[in-house]
């Protein structure tokens, strides 16, 4: 099973080819792409994102790494109808990134119309989550890419826990409409996560993998937290799931340790990515 690290957990780096190096010094075989950030330059202009993507794809191709999936514009303002509209053009461009990159998933969260807080109308939000999907659908057929909506942490969004996730895919009924399951999510909000990878199971396209103590969502390294990682395994065999094992751990940044202490972090995380991979397969046979 090839094993991989979210773009987020190597951000203190500053360039693409320093990125892309150390991804292939430890041992990884792919690289979820971080397009999060739609401050960058690139989000504002298609041929500033091809030159950018050429930048990337070019170090993926010395380094002979996958990029596997993508993560798209997050945080994002759905608040007003302008601030939507914006967001709308950046996902678009995402999924010409995603293209760009000769990758399959692009990885993006539902809409909040109403910001962090409760939803007066959950209805609503959901149908915007729906509008935005089917407006990204004619895009992702022309490239071959795949929306994979994410299970969410939050307890006041109705589409936030895998069911309703699943749910709302189902609703679009497309095969360029998938589910990425983010393990630390799902323990978050207290869900069983062998239920989790079975009613994802038909649409399972990615994964965010990293674990928590259920009072924060730390996107701890996996055996860090309550998560019960050999009924993770067992489940995810079972579930025929055959993509990267990919980490969303939030790793140590230069300034908050040590260059060493960064090093054993980086070095520790693969280790145990190396060894999830391991039990998974061993769970197949």
């Amino acid at each position: 099973m090839k094993i991989g690290i979210s773009g987020d957990s190597l951000c203190y780096l500053p360039t693409v080819d320093e990125k892309f190096a150390l991804i292939k010094e430890l041992g990884y075989d792919a690289f979820d792409y971080d397009l999060s950030n739609t401050n960058q330059p690139h989000y504002k202009d298609d041929s500033l994102m091809e030159e950018y993507c050429q930048e990337v794809r070019a170090a993926a191709e010395k380094y002979d790494i996958e990029i596997f999936q993508i993560h798209g514009p997050w945080p994002t303002d759905d608040t007003t109808e302008e601030s939507r509209k914006e967001v709308w053009e950046y996902m678009h461009r995402a999924v010409y990134a995603c293209h760009l990159l000769n990758s399959k998933y692009v990885v993006i969260h539902p809409q909040m119309p109403f910001g962090w807080d409760l939803e007066p109308d959950a209805d609503y939000a959901e149908e915007l989550t729906l509008a935005l999907i089917r407006d990204l659908l004619p895009d992702c057929e022309k490239y071959g890419v795949t929306v994979c909506l994410e299970n969410m942490p939050f307890r006041n969004q109705r589409i936030s826990p895998m069911k309703n996730i699943v749910a709302a895919v189902e609703k679009l009924n497309s095969p360029f409409v998938g589910v990425c399951f983010d393990t630390g999510h799902c323990n978050f909000l207290y869900d069983d996560i062998v239920e989790n990878i079975r009613i994802a199971k038909p649409y399972l396209k990615v994964l965010h993998v990293h674990d928590n103590k259920t009072d924060a969502d730390s996107h701890d390294i996996p055996f860090f937290g309550s998560i019960d990682w050999r009924v993770f395994s067992k489940a995810l065999a079972q579930s025929g799931y055959d993509g990267v094992l990919s980490f969303e751990t939030i790793g140590l940044r230069y300034g908050t340790g040590s260059e060493a202490l960064v090093s054993t972090y980086n070095k520790l995380a693969v280790e145990v990515a190396k060894e999830l991979a391991r039990m998974i397969e061993e769970e197949r046979h």
